[in-house]
């Protein structure tokens, strides 16, 4: 998939081609690299983005700008419940947002993750991440009312569900 992006600056008119593929194992480097430019920071261990590029490269995808990585998404189908998939994270680097990149790269994930016979996308977000929760909720996901609730900053958020006192928006869209 192909995205082309038009960017004007003063006196300069750029067309630049982002492409959206399937990770390869030898991407993890790169993605690992930036995950770190993604605010908030995940906190884990290096090797998860090995183990995504390596083990589940069918339903995560990078975009490219040239022979340059701009972003990417990481996610997975349940092994208890074939119907879900499951994004655990996406990034694209700070000189590329506002781009919808990322809304290309959710389009790629969702479709492959429906050929793959799944019809619900899960993800997590922190209740104070109010520009993530903002974006998703543009792309069509909806905050769950699964599992014990807790409002944080007026924000339903399911209690402890990354461990004590790490409360997180649980959010599903149908597809």
């Amino acid at each position: 998939m192909y995205i082309t992006q038009y960017t004007w600056k003063i006196g300069e008119f750029r067309l630049t081609e982002i492409k959206i593929r399937n990770v390869k194992e030898i991407d993890f480097l790169e993605i690992m690299e930036i995950a770190t430019s993604c605010d908030p920071i995940p906190i884990e261990r290096d090797s998860i983005y090995h183990n995504f590029t390596r083990y589940f490269a069918n339903t995560c995808f990078v975009a490219e700008e040239g022979e340059r990585i701009v972003g990417f998404v990481l996610g997975w189908i349940s092994q208890v419940d074939d119907a879900i998939a499951y994004i655990h994270n996406i990034c694209v680097i700070p000189d590329m947002r506002k781009k919808r990149i990322a809304t290309r790269l959710y389009d790629t994930f969702i479709q492959a993750v429906r050929e793959l016979g799944c019809n619900k996308v899960l993800l997590i977000i922190s209740p104070k991440n109010r520009n993530s929760l903002t974006f998703h909720q543009a792309l069509g996901f909806k905050i769950s009312e699964e599992g014990e609730g807790i409002e944080v900053d007026s924000i339903r958020a399911v209690k402890d569900y990354n461990g004590p006192g790490k409360h997180m928006v649980v959010m599903h869209k149908d597809i």
